[in-house]
């Protein structure tokens, strides 16, 4: 019968030592990875106040048009104050327009239709305007927008 050699040479054992290392390592990233996958972190968004004039600078028969934080707004009195739209259609975001003998917000694109408030009422929007909002400090009118 023959012996069989239990001694394993230093360089192979440092060798398969490494090895195992490092497939173990990789395999742990890869777990980690994946558990992060599973379970994505969810981005909670900001929000900040922007000073857009004050009350009075404030047409009380006319839109006032403006663009804040990359946004194009259109700001509206109404009989339960004042209220901030998007200018951007719900449609193809073509940039609506204020039609103040109809007191309704037109969009070029399709001829859709919004109210006074908004709200979509013809034409092929899905949806009523984006809405932002108002904040009143004194006399100090602020609109609330999303910062990245």
């Amino acid at each position: 019968m023959g012996v069989i050699n239990d001694n394993i040479s230093r360089r192979k054992f440092l060798s398969s030592s490494f090895m195992a290392l490092g497939l173990g390592f990789g395999l742990g990233m890869f777990g980690l990875r994946f558990l992060q996958f599973l379970s994505p972190k969810t981005k909670t968004d900001r929000f900040e106040e922007i000073l857009v004039g004050s009350i009075s600078d404030i047409s009380d028969s006319d839109a006032t048009v403006m663009e804040i934080a990359g946004s194009k707004i259109v700001l509206l009195k109404t009989d339960t104050g004042l209220v901030a739209f998007s200018r951007k259609c719900t449609d193809l975001g073509c940039l609506v327009s204020w039609d103040k003998a109809k007191e309704q917000f037109i969009c070029p694109c399709h001829q859709g239709i919004y109210d006074r408030n908004g709200k979509n009422i013809a034409g092929p929007p899905p949806r009523p305007l984006d809405r932002f909002q108002v904040v009143q400090k004194g006399e100090n009118v602020y609109v609330k927008v999303k910062t990245a």
